[in-house]
């Protein structure tokens, strides 16, 4: 899954829980404000503010739009929040959003609470709603906690911490004593789920390991790598300058120091994927795969420092979920290397690795050109219709599974016929070919 994609499904995710007969409250705590969003269902709206409002998406746009200022009205009347006797200011944002889920139609009216808070955001605050449940007492209301640090609580969907009633309408939020070692663990948990689900840099990955347990020689070509150690060491190069690359640019994106547009960064991941592959077919850096995971690395890293900002980590504990984030990365990016590595080492030496990484690497290409049309030109042609259902955790589990064994049967075979590579020691014309680890 893409950046950017990623950047949409944080939006959407509330939806999966939502009902159609309730409104929501969003809450996402920070460090000094608090921010969040209302969800109205458009019906219960409509019969409220006495207007119709219609269903479809398009058609829901063109009806709230005259009547914004009247729900940010409606919304300030019916919406607290406040520590003690004093309640907050709320500033609403003109940037409505429209929902069009199977449960039913809803308009977003997100907000901020207008002020700073000095040293941090109280744990305890009162929330006071009634919504749409004072004209109609049989709905109730949730409000939910999207995002807080402190209790380790990121992209929260569907877990209401409070219900609002027509009889219970004033209530306290508690988010009890922070825990800094719950939220670290939780932003690398995101970190771990976003490699999981993000297909273009698993597929970046991929395309890098292909030759990794190869050696290439001016003389024959691609050849198996001669030793598991030439393997590992040239993977963990890869490994290591891709981790390198992507945390200059994560550290740098997520403090804000150098901000690079989503529309910019996607299609070059886009991109950086097919050219990992055209590599694999047509080689230019002989055998130092590392310079261009550390060159395509750095653009990968632009792309988490956009899903860091989506998810209001680049605003609570920074510097920590920064790190906290990149080690989620490193752990699923491990995970896919370890995966993956065993069967290729195991097929290197096979006459079939060779089409596998050249038929791989085409698919690649396909896959990426289809994903840089997308990006750019806004065309939906369906790649990531083919690729998500296959990169879905757990499948890859499954696939890596089947492919080990497929590897070592295939090996076994191989090995009875008489039919593998030898492994000779090539002389690669090239600087790595002087490390005897790459040899």
């Amino acid at each position: 899954m893409t950046a950017a994609f990623d950047g949409l499904l944080v939006m959407a995710i509330p939806a999966a829980g939502h009902s159609g007969d309730e409104s929501y409250v969003y809450l996402s705590v920070f460090d000094t404000t608090i921010e969040g969003r209302v969800e109205y269902p458009v019906s219960d709206l409509g019969e409220v503010l006495g207007v119709e409002i219609p269903q479809d998406e398009e058609g829901a746009i063109d009806a709230i739009e005259p009547l914004l200022a009247e729900i940010h009205g409606y919304t300030l009347e019916h919406l607290s929040l406040g520590s003690g006797s004093e309640e907050w200011d709320l500033s609403l944002s003109d940037d409505f959003r429209i929902l069009d889920i199977a449960a039913g139609t809803y308009v977003v009216i997100p907000f901020e609470v207008d002020r700073t808070f000095d040293p941090s955001v109280p744990r305890i605050f009162d929330a006071g709603y009634d919504g749409i449940i004072e004209a109609k007492p049989e709905r109730v209301a949730l409000l939910i906690i999207e995002t807080d640090f402190g209790s380790g609580t990121f992209q929260n969907e569907a877990d209401a911490l409070l219900t609002f009633t027509s009889d219970n309408t004033d209530q306290r939020v508690d988010l009890e004593d922070p825990s800094f070692f719950r939220g670290f663990a939780a932003v690398i948990g995101l970190g771990v789920e976003h490699i999981q689900i993000g297909s273009d840099h698993i597929l970046f990955i991929v395309a890098l390991l292909l030759p990794a347990v190869l050696v290439f020689t001016k003389r024959a070509g691609w050849e198996p790598a001669s030793s598991f150690g030439a393997s590992l060491w040239r993977v963990t190069k890869i490994a290591t300058s891709f981790t390198i690359a992507h945390t200059i640019t994560l550290t740098l994106g997520g403090l804000g120091i150098i901000e690079i547009s989503g529309s910019i960064v996607e299609p070059i991941i886009a991109i950086s994927i097919a050219l990992a592959a055209l590599h694999n077919l047509r080689p230019v850096l002989f055998n130092q795969e590392w310079l261009v995971a550390f060159g395509f690395g750095l653009f990968h890293g632009f792309g988490f420092a956009s899903l860091l900002s989506g998810l209001g980590l680049d605003r609570t504990n920074r510097v920590v979920s920064l790190l906290g984030f990149n080690i989620g990365i490193e752990r699923g990016q491990i995970a896919i290397i370890l995966l993956l590595f065993p069967a290729l080492f195991m097929l290197r030496r096979t006459r079939i690795y060779l089409p596998i990484m050249r038929w791989g690497s085409v698919a690649l290409i396909v896959i990426a050109v289809g994903w840089f049309i997308d990006r750019t030109l806004g065309l939906d042609i369906g790649v990531d219709r083919v690729v998500e259902p296959l990169v879905a955790w757990p499948r890859p589990l499954y696939i890596a599974a089947a492919l080990t064994v497929f590897a070592v049967t295939w090996y076994l075979i191989e090995r009875q016929r008489n039919r593998l590579i030898p492994l000779d020691e090539p002389e690669v014309d090239v600087p790595e070919s002087r490390e005897p680890a790459s040899v």
